[in-house]
C-alpha cells in the first residue's frame, strides 16, 4: 500500500527510455532482448519490457542535466554495441514503422505473462516505445499537485516527442500514434479528481481491495506518483529519435515543475474533455496543432503555447546549461518539424521503410542541433 511517500531530493531528475530492438538484416523488430539484457547484466539500468523486442534504459538519479546526458549516451553506446554482437541494433521512435503486432512475443516474466493473460491481443499491440520522466518531490501532496498542475503541458510534450507517424507500414496521419496502443488499458489518461496524498491512498486502497488493481503499476495516468522513488512520473512522451533530445525533455520538465512549485496555484477542476482535446490535437498535428486554454477558453497554436512557456521559464533558469536548453527547444519549435515530420521527410525523399529505420538507428547518438 502506498501509505508512505519516500521523499527524494526536490527537482532531482531521472528517466526511463524504451528502445526498439532491430534486426540488422531485415530491419524489423527482433526478439533477442533476453540475450542482450543477459549479456549486459545490469538489471538496475538495462531491463526487459513487455515484449521481447523492447529494451528499457533506466538512468540513475541526477541533479545535473549534463550528467544525465552523459550517462544516457554511455548506456545507449553499451546497449548498441551489445546488440550488434547479436546482429541487432537499437533505435528511438514511438512505434516501429511496419511491425505486425501479431508477430510480437511476450517477455517471459511473471508480470508480463499475467498482463498477456488478462488483456490478450492488447498486450501485443502495446509494443510501442515511450519515455518516462521522473521529477523528485518532497512529499505525497506535492506529487499529486504536480500531477494536476502539469496537465496543460502534456500536449507540448506530446508534440515535442512525437515520433510514431506510421503503423504496420501505413501513414496514420498522426504525429504520434502510440496512444492508440495505450488507451485500451484501464486507468489510462487523466488523473482522477484526487487532490491530496490522503485521497490518493484512499483511492488506492479502494481499488486494491476490490481487485481492480494490484499495484501502482496498474495506474496508467499521464503523470502518476511513485512513492517508492519519491517522484512524479510523466508518461506521455514517445521515445525521441535522438537521445540528446530525450535528455532535453527531462530538463524541460524540471524547469516547468520548478516554476509550478514556485508559483503554486489552486487546482481548479476542469472538464477532462479539454485535456483530451488538446492531447489528441497534439498527437494528430504535432507542432502544427492548436490548443485551447481550459480556464480562459482562448485558442492559440500549440507552438505559440510552447514558445510562451519558454519565455516564462527563462527567469527560472539557474545556469547557462538551462538557458541553452531553452534556446535549443525554441529553435526546435521555430523550425516546426519534430521527429515524426523528419521520418515522413525521409520516406518522401524516396527511402524505403527499412532504409529509413537504418537512418533512425544511426541518429540515436547524434546530438540535436
Amino acid at each position: 500500500m502506498p501509505r508512505k511517500f519516500k521523499p527524494s531530493t526536490p527537482l532531482s531528475i531521472g528517466t526511463e527510455i524504451e528502445l526498439q530492438l532491430i534486426d540488422i538484416k531485415t530491419l524489423n523488430l527482433s526478439d533477442k532482448a533476453a540475450l542482450i539484457v543477459a549479456d549486459i547484466n545490469d538489471k538496475k539500468h538495462i531491463k526487459h519490457e513487455l515484449t521481447r523486442s523492447m529494451l528499457e534504459i533506466n538512468s540513475s538519479v541526477h541533479l545535473q542535466l549534463t550528467e544525465l546526458k552523459q550517462e544516457l549516451a554511455a548506456q545507449v553506446q553499451r546497449v548498441r554495441a551489445t546488440a550488434q554482437r547479436h546482429q541487432c541494433d537499437v533505435t528511438g521512435g514511438g512505434r516501429h514503422l511496419c511491425n505486425d503486432w501479431k508477430d510480437q512475443l511476450i517477455t517471459n516474466a511473471q508480470r508480463y505473462k499475467k498482463l498477456a493473460t488478462r488483456f490478450g491481443y492488447i498486450s501485443k499491440m502495446a509494443c510501442v516505445f515511450g519515455q518516462h520522466i521522473h521529477i523528485g518531490v518532497s512529499n505525497g501532496d506535492e506529487s499529486i499537485y504536480l500531477c494536476h498542475a502539469l496537465t496543460p503541458y502534456f500536449p507540448q510534450l506530446l508534440a515535442l516527442s512525437a515520433s510514431s507517424p506510421y503503423y504496420q507500414g501505413e501513414d496514420t496521419l498522426f504525429a504520434s500514434s502510440r496512444f492508440s496502443a495505450q488507451n485500451s488499458f484501464p486507468n489510462y489518461g487523466c488523473i482522477e479528481k484526487i487532490y491530496s496524498w490522503q485521497e490518493f491512498t484512499e483511492y488506492y486502497d479502494t481499488l486494491t481491495s476490490a481487485g481492480v488493481i494490484e499495484s501502482i503499476k496498474d495506474i496508467y495516468w499521464d503523470a502518476r506518483p511513485k512513492p517508492e522513488l519519491g517522484t512524479v512520473e510523466i508518461r506521455v512522451c514517445d521515445t525521441p529519435l535522438h537521445i540528446s533530445h530525450a535528455a532535453n525533455l527531462v530538463g524541460y520538465c524540471r524547469l516547468i515543475a520548478r516554476y509550478l512549485l514556485k508559483n503554486r496555484h489552486e487546482i481548479i477542476p476542469e472538464y477532462n474533455a479539454f485535456s483530451m482535446y488538446n492531447k489528441l490535437n497534439a498527437c494528430r498535428h504535432g507542432l502544427q496543432a492548436d490548443y485551447v486554454d481550459a480556464q480562459t477558453l482562448q485558442r492559440c497554436s500549440l507552438a505559440e503555447h510552447i514558445l510562451t512557456t519558454l519565455t516564462r521559464l527563462h527567469p527560472e533558469a539557474v545556469d547557462d546549461e538551462e538557458r541553452q536548453l531553452l534556446q535549443t527547444l525554441e529553435r526546435f519549435v521555430r523550425r516546426g518539424a519534430n521527429d515524426a515530420d523528419n521520418i515522413r521527410r525521409l520516406l518522401d525523399s524516396g527511402l524505403t521503410q527499412p532504409e529509413t529505420i537504418k537512418r533512425m538507428c544511426d541518429a540515436l547518438l547524434v546530438p540535436m542541433s
